[in-house]
């Protein structure tokens, strides 16, 4: 089954236009709701006013009733996984199972520093973002649960309420790291995430994922895909252009033309299909204005129909 996400602003937004966000969303068949797990200047260094992403997520689940909530990607190092663990549960206990849990290794440096904590090599984060998830997997069980890890270690604690759904909410990582972070993805995650990056890279990226899930027996057909797509779409191509005019100034993903989506319908439905004929179940959008409920609608209309089965 194909579905579509969509990222949730988080720089200066008001409570009311958010939640005519998610309302939106919601109305128009999109399957869930997403948000990134930065402190601030992000996604670009003159952009320091950034909403948490656990705080934000529990209104989300409280405006709406049926969308599904998740994270592109928590940050292991930004709380404790134990910790962590807890509010994912009683997040999703009380959204009546509708979490999605992406975690991640953590990459944005000046936030580390900033906030005080350490920023090791890129190998030793996706090391301890591993003990991370085998702290938090392990809670989720609502056994006690000892973990004496090289960075975290818990004695006997336990996670109750467990999480409604069952092992536990999907676990999604991204990256595309060929040696380390997709091994993780093999081992740890229920979904990978990743770009819209050319297709035969796309392709490569997700032949070693299916290696290292040989590697370790599993079935790669057990693990989902989801694109995070910057998706620039109208009805005519002027409109279009000036979408991302306006969205390159602001920086971040956008300044990355080789990961953008664009186009008229007719364009961007075969370029997704693309991805979807490769694996992709879940398209995860990033709009050039995120505040604009008819381009929301606009894509419910013109985009979703195409793809979504």
């Amino acid at each position: 089954m194909t579905r579509f996400g969509l990222f949730v602003p988080q720089g200066r937004v008001d409570a009311a236009t958010l939640r005519a966000i998610a309302q939106a969303a919601e109305r128009s068949g999109f399957h869930s709701l997403w948000v990134y797990d930065h402190l601030y200047n992000y996604p670009s260094a003159d952009h320091p006013e950034v909403l948490e992403a656990f705080t934000l997520m529990s209104l989300l689940v409280g405006w709406t009733e049926s969308i599904r909530v998740g994270t592109l990607v928590l940050c292991d190092a930004y709380r404790n996984p134990a910790l962590t663990a807890k509010m994912a549960a009683t997040l999703d206990v009380l959204s009546g199972g509708r979490l999605e849990f992406g975690y991640g290794a953590g990459w944005h440096e000046q936030e580390y520093r900033g906030y005080g904590y350490t920023f090791p090599p890129a190998p030793t984060r996706i090391a301890l973002m591993e003990e991370g998830l085998t702290i938090i997997k392990g809670l989720w069980s609502g056994a006690p649960t000892t973990f004496p890890g090289t960075q975290f270690q818990i004695a006997e604690a336990i996670c109750r309420p467990t999480p409604v759904q069952q092992p536990h909410p999907p676990i999604t990582i991204g990256g595309g790291g060929e040696k380390l972070l997709l091994r993780a993805v093999a081992r740890h995650a229920d979904v990978w995430n990743y770009f819209p990056i050319p297709l035969a890279d796309y392709e490569r990226k997700r032949a070693v994922l299916h290696a290292h899930c040989a590697d370790i027996g599993r079935d790669p057909a057990t693990l989902d895909q989801s694109l995070m797509v910057p998706l620039a779409t109208a009805a005519r191509e002027k409109a279009v252009r000036d979408q991302l005019e306006a969205a390159r100034a602001r920086g971040g993903v956008w300044s990355y033309d080789d990961q953008l989506v664009q186009g008229t319908p007719d364009i961007v439905g075969p370029r997704l299909r693309d991805y979807q004929r490769r694996g992709v179940s879940l398209f995860i959008l990033v709009l050039p204005d995120p505040t604009d409920l008819r381009q929301i609608e606009f894509i419910a209309q013109s985009i979703l129909p195409e793809l979504v089965d």
